[in-house]
């Protein structure tokens, strides 16, 4: 352990002063442009974990052919597809472009592969014969095999004043060179379909009170990081500043996860998943404050970060990588910046029963307290992934595998962050030299402090 450590917490591990939205909405840290919906817009991913998935998924498309008359054309990777196979659905009789698509060239044994990546493929259309076609094939594959999402906006709940509202969709700018009459022409070429091409789908939740928006949730179908894998990922969720302490953050939750378990049920096939799951990840998990919770011993309300929110209290484990993201960032990456969560994937009978139930076991507005639900954490000394590690009594963010973790990093470095506020440890890092403060008054980390 060096000085640079306290860098490092101050950047990682020490909650955010409170902003109104914590996140620029408008344009994600994760890139994402907010999600536009668009009518017969809609996107469908198809799991093909198997040893050759492109010769499954040219088998499972000539059995939908003969029944829906489509066909499947598949160009091979090259420099300008990213190593990726394009793939095209036509119709048999008209010659026209239904789907567009691409899967990922495997990599089997190379030195930056993934073994916990599971194959598939991805699908968008952009017009209503590509629509239908998809819900007819949705409809017809066996269920945790294909999830089929409409770019639409969708009322998940109204009660008592409140609503959420999700809106699914690509880009404002993702599509400035599509055709105006979305190919529903017959003569449209190859060039020309209405397909499109893929842009940065997202789903975006916000929960209303009245007309106020009081907690957003932001959520893409790629992921961030340096290893994709199949599932939805949540890139930020807060609440409004005026309104942290309501236990708002877990109302938006519940009803994104039935959002998931209901758009998405693809079954995650990786190596690490358990059976018969869904996987969410969050990727590029910083700590800006997003809720305030009822901490139980003194019934105070206590800010809390977006990366404990996560862990603590959604039940989020650390993501561990073993491929290029390990591979490039194996030496000052920290640990629990990707997070992934498995939620069982049920059937279509269990969610129309959970349906039933949601008004009665939906969390309501209003109740501060927030359940504990920890997953795998790595440990703040050793950085060791587990379950059940101790937690700092006094801050309640540090956790450690054993007291002896607890002690040496005391010694060397939680000391002088613990308990304290961001403001109040700017001052110990300008006076010890790792912040530097600017003429304008702001101030800024010296990332050489230490090195």
């Amino acid at each position: 352990m060096n000085d640079e450590n306290l860098v490092y917490d101050y950047r990682f591990n020490v909650v955010d002063e409170p902003s109104e939205w914590a996140f620029n909405w408008d344009y994600g840290e994760c890139g994402t442009s907010r999600p536009t919906p668009r009518e017969h817009h809609a996107s469908m991913w198809m799991t093909m974990n198997v040893d050759d998935p492109i010769r499954a998924t040219t088998s499972l498309f000539q059995q939908h052919g003969m029944r829906f008359g489509i066909e499947l054309h598949v160009q091979n990777p090259t420099e300008d597809t990213d190593g990726n196979y394009i793939l095209k659905v036509t119709s048999k009789r008209t010659r026209r472009v239904l789907m567009k698509g691409e899967m990922q060239e495997p990599d089997e044994g190379g030195p930056l592969n993934d073994p916990n990546v599971g194959h598939f493929c991805y699908f968008t259309c952009h017009t209503e014969a590509g629509f239908e076609m998809m819900k007819c094939i949705a409809e017809n594959t066996s269920h945790g095999f294909c999830a089929l999402v409409p770019h639409q906006e969708v009322e998940m709940m109204n009660d008592g004043g409140y609503r959420i509202v999700a809106v699914t969709g690509e880009g404002p700018d993702d599509h400035d060179n599509h055709n105006e009459n979305n190919g529903d022409n017959e003569n449209s070429n190859d060039s020309d379909d209405g397909c499109g091409e893929r842009g940065d789908i997202a789903t975006r939740f916000t929960l209303f009170d009245g007309e106020e928006e009081v907690a957003r949730c932001h959520m893409t179908y790629r992921d961030g990081s340096y290893d994709p894998s199949m599932g939805p990922t949540i890139e930020m969720i807060a609440v409004k500043q005026s309104r942290r302490g309501e236990g708002l953050a877990k109302v938006l939750w519940y009803h994104v996860l039935r959002f998931i378990e209901t758009h998405f049920a693809l079954e995650c096939l990786n190596n690490d998943a358990p059976i018969g799951t869904i996987m969410v990840k969050a990727a590029q998990i910083t700590l800006p404050e997003v809720e305030m919770r009822m901490r139980k011993r003194d019934k105070s309300l206590v800010p809390l970060g977006y990366k404990h929110l996560l862990y603590d209290y959604f039940g989020f484990s650390v993501r561990e990588q073993k491929g290029v993201g390990a591979y490039m960032f194996a030496s000052r990456r920290p640990k629990d910046e990707e997070a992934v969560l498995y939620i069982p994937l049920l059937s279509k009978e269990q969610l129309a029963k959970k349906r039933l139930t949601d008004k009665r076991n939906a969390p309501k507005p209003g109740d501060p307290f927030l359940r504990s639900k920890m997953g795998k954490r790595s440990c703040m000394y050793c950085s060791k992934v587990g379950m059940d590690l101790m937690r700092c009594a006094g801050c309640e963010v540090a956790v450690y595998c054993n007291s002896r973790c607890q002690k040496l990093d005391w010694k060397h470095r939680h000391k002088k962050w613990c308990n304290k506020t961001r403001e109040e440890l700017k001052e110990l890092m300008i006076k010890e030299g790792a912040m530097m403060k600017l003429p304008d008054g702001t101030c800024s980390l010296n990332m050489s402090f230490g090195m």
